[in-house]
Parts: C-alpha cells; sequence; structure tokens
C-alpha cells in the first residue's frame, strides 16, 4: 500500500532536514520544494513496468551503476521522463541520489533477460 502524498512529502521534508542538519547546512527544506509524481508507478509498488527496466539497463550501461528495481529504477525512470518533458532548463544541475539496493535485482531478473539495449 502506498503512503499518502501529503505523508510522503512530509517523510521527505523529515529525512531531508535531517540530512542537511547533519551535513552542517543551514538552508532547510519545507513541503513546497518536495514534488511527489507517481507517474512511474506503474501498475503498483514493486511490479516491474517497462520504463524501469530501460531505466536501469540506461544507468548500468553508461555509468557501470546499478540501481534497484522497486525505488531507484522508477526514480531514474521518472527524472528521465521529467528530462524528456523539458522540465528542466538546459544545462541546470540535477541530482539524483542513488540509495543502492542492486541485490534486488536478482528477484526482477527474468525482467531483463533477453530486453533490448
Amino acid at each position: 500500500m502506498l503512503a499518502p502524498t501529503a505523508d510522503a512529502i512530509a517523510a521527505t521534508v523529515e529525512k531531508a532536514n535531517a540530512a542537511l542538519t547533519l551535513l552542517g547546512f543551514g538552508a532547510s527544506v519545507n513541503s513546497n520544494d518536495v514534488k511527489i509524481s507517481g507517474s512511474q508507478l506503474g501498475a503498483g509498488y514493486g511490479i516491474s513496468a517497462p520504463a524501469m527496466v530501460k531505466a536501469l539497463r540506461l544507468m548500468a550501461s553508461r555509468e557501470g551503476l546499478l540501481l534497484d528495481p522497486v525505488y531507484g529504477g522508477k526514480a531514474f525512470a521518472g527524472l528521465l521522463a521529467d528530462i524528456s518533458a523539458g522540465r528542466f532548463e538546459a544545462g541546470a544541475n540535477v541530482l539524483f541520489i542513488m540509495t543502492g539496493g542492486s541485490p534486488g535485482l536478482y528477484a526482477y531478473a527474468s525482467d531483463f533477460l533477453g530486453a533490448e539495449s
């Protein structure tokens, strides 16, 4: 089950501010700074989606980084969709935080076997 958007935003703000404090930054994040989109959720949590498979293959082939399919893969697919939609200005700095999770790939191995590059 997915957390309601308001709960997800509140949790994100809390974690972002904790990280900023830990790193010694004086800045803070508020709920207006956080945008949550379910555009890459596909059929649901933990269910493979074609855009996620494509995003994982792209990251692995271009950067040698293995994203987890449940969170990182769908988040990166969302970032790619936002870039394609022109949601960032040319030359803008964009930070994608990879949190690991490559062991999760084993559970989705059949989604990647024979997939196109």
